[in-house]
This record gives C-alpha cells, structure tokens and sequence, in this order.
C-alpha cells in the first residue's frame, strides 16, 4: 500500500476540509454539501436519510465538481435571505464564480440541481466531473448515453439523472460518469 501525500486520502482523492469551509445548499427534502475546490462533496438522495450519491466528504467516490484548471484562491457568499451560494475563484488571469442550488422540488423524489458558470473577469478553464454513485460511492452509473439535444441520462438503481450544459463533454475511459 503507497502512503498518501500530504493533503490526499488514500483512495486518491483530496483530504476533506474542515466542516466550516462546506456551504449548504438545501430544498427542504435533502441537503448537499458544497466544497471549496468546487465539489458537491456530500448528498443523499432522495431523502435526508437516504444512501448518499455524492460522498466524497467521507471518502466515498461520488462526486459532482467545477474546479478551475489553474491554481487559484478561494471564496464564497450566500445571496442575501437566500441559500443560493456563489463559489468565487480567482486566478492569475481570471475571477469565476459558479451560482449554485437545489430548486425547491415538485415532488420529494425529484431533485433539481442548478449550477451555472460565470467568468466575471478575464478566462480561464474549469474541469466539470459528474459521477453519482449511489450507496454511499458503491454504485456505478448504469445506462449512461447522450441525447440527440446533448442532454446526459443514467441510472443509479431506481433513480434517473438528467443532465445538460455538457454537450461537448465525454464520458471517462473506464465508461464512469461524464
């Protein structure tokens, strides 16, 4: 077994946070747990109590990120009277920020995530990675395919993902999440 590096887990992937540098987003029927680099780092689905689908924050493998490509410095606020959360990166060449909430749902089994990315200033790049699992990082993706209007559908047992904004993107080598 290789020893993790400063800062990493030993599944990989970066060592959470501190609790206090994650910003809730909520609907009233679940919660997610938003990371500073950007990451959906914790959610159940499709309630409170539900396996998780994202589960980084506890070493699981599903996650849903934005993250600037280059190194960057990080921030973020809540809209006023609101749980809307605005992550802000700044860059060397550019300052983005990614508007970000769960819709209040139309049924407790749905829920609506909405992401959109801004560059305030200047350009840059960001790195999107989609992958649910279901139960806690246990469960693939199944059925995975792309629509003729670019919209991105799959499976996590008996629930049903939706996803658009990536029509350029493309699944990973190993056919786990987009």
């Amino acid at each position: 077994m290789n020893p993790a590096s400063p800062g990493e887990t030993p599944l990989g992937g970066e060592a959470p946070h501190v609790l206090r540098e994650y910003a809730l987003l909520a609907d009233g029927e679940r919660g997610v747990l938003v990371g500073p680099r950007g990451d959906f780092a914790w959610m159940c689905f499709p309630h409170w109590d539900s396996a998780a689908i994202f589960s980084s924050l506890i070493g699981g493998a599903g996650v849903y990120a934005i993250t600037p490509q280059s190194r960057s410095v990080w921030g973020g606020y809540y809209e006023p009277g609101s749980l809307i959360w605005r992550s802000r990166w700044v860059t060397s060449d550019a300052t983005i920020e990614c508007r970000e909430a769960l819709a209040l749902p139309s049924h407790p089994d749905r829920a609506v995530i909405l992401r959109r990315v801004i560059a305030l200033t200047g350009t840059t790049r960001v790195d999107v990675v989609l992958n649910p699992r279901g139960d806690f990082g246990l469960d693939a993706l199944h059925k995975l395919c792309k629509r003729d209007d670019g919209a991105w559908t799959g499976e996590l047992g008996d629930a049903h993902m939706c996803w658009t904004g990536g029509q350029d993107a493309a699944p990973h080598a190993d056919g786990h999440g987009a």
